[in-house]
């Protein structure tokens, strides 16, 4: 039985979306939205070596069933072959994570590409709560050679010491054998802002 949400009286969506890129993807998953009295609230989307993924929050019309929803968007993935999943939200679902008073800090990791890495990393920044709002890697030319790179963007808590988590990300990058560097955001945008 599809969930009723409570509070505000829309009902809200999560939506999902990965397959090969190629044009008219977010126009058709768009045009499903819209047929369904649907709107779309947030949206972010990215193309990584030819795969597509996007994300979405939408709000459905009142009277539309979500199942209504749920076939149009298994209809469109089978004619389209993407993967498509549809999430039902509650309003509290929407609240971003709060980890108290924090602090945005930009992560730069470098190095020879080889597994592990995002895990790495990630498992430090876990260990001591510290929220990823963002994440980028790739691989880039650099003088000539291919250079593994992540910048990872995240919400430190005030109440940590900067310095030992600057400490335990250059031991983690001394054995993974790739630098790592943190910085706070303000200053990362100061010294890169073109």
């Amino acid at each position: 039985m599809e969930r009723e949400q409570e509070n505000d009286g829309k009902e809200w969506i999560a939506v999902s979306v990965i397959g090969r890129d190629r044009p008219g993807i977010i126009a058709n998953v768009s045009r499903v939205l819209y047929h369904n009295r649907c709107s779309i609230e947030e949206l972010s989307q990215t193309a990584i070596r030819g795969q597509f993924a996007m994300i979405l929050i939408a709000s459905i019309g009142e009277g539309v069933p979500v199942r209504n929803l749920r076939r149009d968007f298994a209809e469109l993935a089978k004619d389209l072959d993407l993967d498509i999943h549809l999430r039902q939200l509650q309003s509290e679902d929407m609240v971003p994570f709060e980890a108290g008073e924090t602090e945005p800090f930009i992560i730069i990791v470098r190095g020879e590409d080889r597994p592990g890495l995002v895990y790495g990393i990630a498992e430090v920044l876990a260990e001591r709560g510290i929220n990823i709002t963002n994440l980028a890697a790739r691989v880039a030319l650099v003088s000539q050679k291919s250079e593994y790179m992540q910048v990872f963007e995240v919400d430190i808590p005030k109440e940590l010491d900067h310095g030992l988590i600057q400490e335990k990300l250059r031991q983690r990058g001394q054995e993974m054998g790739v630098s790592v560097d943190l910085q706070h955001r303000d200053i990362f945008r100061a010294i890169n802002q073109i």
